[in-house]
């Protein structure tokens, strides 16, 4: 099982790799296009790099979550004598690290860049924050962004299975149309236990309003993180069981 779980692994590695090297090098020769072009009309304006990397932050994490179910049911894996457990596991280990990579290589690409070409925008976010107590801060928000991907990877994960499993028993289920009203449907009663069970859970940790101080902010934070790490566990939990029984890769 383990050769299976790490064959699977490096092929979704490798190909994960791939699709975030070639997002990097794209936003890297754009904002070298971008800098030549300014140099070249002599544009004065001041060019802002924390833009971008949100962007593309943003574009790979949508990358990665359609990666994420193509693995599923693409037949490439499922040949592999491997459980579901064990490729759910390996799919969201290596987007995890992959993420990583992404975000590392985002991080790389900005410091040099606001190196290369100084701004105040950019400078500010760099050198003012410069304590020990936000440099603790910003390692926070880094993780609950971290924690926050994955969430939503899970939550896309369960979706997905009771879409599928739901779409089984409709008489519709090879139409797009009925497909559209399905996931709609699908999506707005999971959202309703959902914000009602995390509102209560935070209201019970202490979080009955929004405290401008620091300590009250980091509470928030530290919160957060806790209910978002409670959700990834209880959809986790709920995703194997749906892969076990009702998955193509069962059937």
């Amino acid at each position: 099982m383990m050769s299976s779980f790490g064959r699977v692994s490096k092929r979704l590695l490798s190909y994960r790799f791939k699709i975030i090297s070639l997002l990097l090098g794209i936003h890297i020769a754009v904002i070298i296009l971008l800098q030549l072009y300014n140099y070249l009309i002599h544009n004065t304006d001041i060019t802002s790099f924390t833009g971008g990397v949100v962007m593309v932050m943003i574009f790979g994490t949508v990358l990665l979550s359609m990666t994420i179910e193509k693995t599923y049911t693409n037949d490439k894996y499922r040949l592999i004598p491997i459980s579901d457990n064990t490729l759910y596991a390996s799919n969201i280990l290596t987007a995890w690290v992959t993420y990583l990579y992404l975000t590392i290589g985002e991080g790389i690409i900005y410091v040099v860049a606001c190196k290369v070409f100084p701004n105040p925008y950019d400078g500010m976010m760099i050198k003012d924050f410069n304590s020990v107590q936000q440099y603790l801060f910003k390692f926070e928000i880094f993780i609950a962004f971290i924690l926050g991907v994955l969430l939503v990877w899970t939550a896309i994960t369960l979706i997905h299975q009771i879409i599928n499993w739901i779409n089984g028993f409709l008489p519709f289920k090879n139409q797009s149309f009925g497909k559209v009203i399905l996931s709609l449907v699908v999506i707005w009663i999971f959202l309703i236990p959902f914000n009602f069970i995390t509102a209560n859970v935070l209201k019970i940790m202490g979080i009955n309003g929004m405290n401008s101080s620091f300590s009250g902010v980091n509470h928030v934070i530290l919160s957060g993180m806790a209910m978002m790490v409670l959700w990834i566990i209880v959809f986790t939990m709920i995703n194997l069981y749906f892969l076990n029984k009702w998955s193509e890769t069962t059937k």
